[in-house]
């Protein structure tokens, strides 16, 4: 069971990471200024930064949520708690993840059967 200033350390920790991945989020979906001047490769060079920008910024958003998931088990008081065996997540693995969802022994196992 995490001790209360654990609990807190972790919550903390969620909630820079959120901050940090909203504005990141907002920096990527501000469009980019190319400038004035065209040069020619200009189409290809602002459309690949375009498709680079969009899905950085939808791979965020997936983190992005993985943190506010975390953050509300701490309103259900079930963080750290795996959610698939109902079994502590070690204060050693929410350090690493704080947004740890399983068990380890869980999820490889879970993930071993998949892949199989």
């Amino acid at each position: 069971m995490l001790s209360l200033e654990q609990e807190k350390h972790f919550h903390s920790l969620l909630l820079e990471r959120q901050d940090a991945l909203e504005a990141t989020i907002k920096e990527l979906e501000t469009p980019p200024d190319f400038g004035d001047y065209p040069g020619p490769d200009d189409n290809t060079d602002e459309s690949e930064e375009l498709f680079n920008r969009v899905a950085s910024a939808r791979a965020l958003r997936e983190q992005l949520a993985e943190v506010q998931h975390a953050l509300g088990k701490f309103e259900k008081k079930t963080y750290g708690v795996c959610e698939a065996t109902g079994k502590e997540i070690s204060a050693a693995v929410l350090e690493v993840n704080p947004e740890a969802r399983f068990d380890p022994a869980y999820a490889k196992e879970h993930h071993d059967n998949a892949a199989a």
